[in-house]
């Protein structure tokens, strides 16, 4: 994808959250059954006092996801909309169990993962986040980056829309041209959907399925661990993985420490 698409893309998205924060908060109150699933999935896996990463966190909703689920721990949530943060902030105040923090950072520049600080993470989730994300060689540096917060048995976990097996989503898409761009910009599985809550505006998304999941992760060195379909009217709509990094083998003659 060429780097002026890429840019009208993101820069499209980042108006979409400036203008829809507020209704975006409003509609975002609720606990999908997908993330209470994951919340519980990861409060076997970590440990007292772990570290948990939530990239691009709204408003913060898997922070309350996690202390439903009685984890106890330290809670870092990264976002680039300021109005989104603030509301997080405020929502996760008094969360039993929880030490909650929060930074703004452009998630499409390399320079993001300072948000996060100096600590290794248990956990790092990214949840309906990457798909926003323009071209493939973005989503792959994006999840890398990640993976380079991981402590060594940390679990990253990701979800995902599978919004081209829902006509609803399908029929909301609207054409390139309203933005500027044809369909030779683009790449496959990419469009572009209306949101018409409170407010109107327009955001790109891909359809990262799980063959695309699972070549991301390999290509970060990443293995899929678990994955599950959840949420929306469908109860699918969500595509979540978990995934880990990939040991090295042992040379020949010696032992796994």
């Amino acid at each position: 994808m060429r780097q002026a698409v890429q840019q009208r893309l993101l820069d499209l998205n980042r108006q979409f959250y400036a203008i829809v924060a507020d209704e975006f908060d409003r509609t975002r109150q609720g606990l999908p059954a997908g993330m209470v699933m994951l919340a519980r999935q990861l409060a076997a896996t970590l440990p007292a006092s772990g570290r948990v990463l939530d990239v691009g966190c709204g408003n913060g909703r898997f922070a309350r996801a996690l202390a439903e689920a009685g984890v106890a721990a330290h809670y870092t949530g990264i976002d680039g909309d300021a109005r989104l943060l603030a509301l997080a902030a405020e929502q996760t105040a008094d969360l039993a169990g929880l030490a909650c923090r929060f930074a703004q950072a452009d998630l499409a520049q390399p320079g993001w993962v300072d948000g996060a600080g100096d600590a290794r993470f248990d956990a790092v989730v990214c949840l309906a986040v990457l798909h926003h994300f323009p071209g493939y060689a973005l989503r792959r540096r994006l999840l890398g980056e990640m993976a380079g917060l991981l402590a060594p048995d940390g679990r990253l976990a990701l979800s995902t829309w599978q919004f081209l097996s829902v006509g609803r989503f399908v029929e909301r898409g609207v054409s390139w041209e309203s933005v500027g761009l044809s369909e030779a910009d683009v790449e496959p599985g990419d469009a572009l959907l209306t949101w018409n809550q409170g407010a109107q505006a327009v955001r790109y998304v891909h359809n990262l399925d799980l063959a695309e999941v699972t070549q991301l992760a390999a290509d970060c060195d990443l293995a899929v661990l678990d994955t599950f379909r959840a949420d929306g009217k469908e109860g699918n709509l969500n595509l979540f993985a978990v995934l880990a990094p990939v040991r090295p083998s042992s040379p020949i003659g010696q032992s796994p420490a």
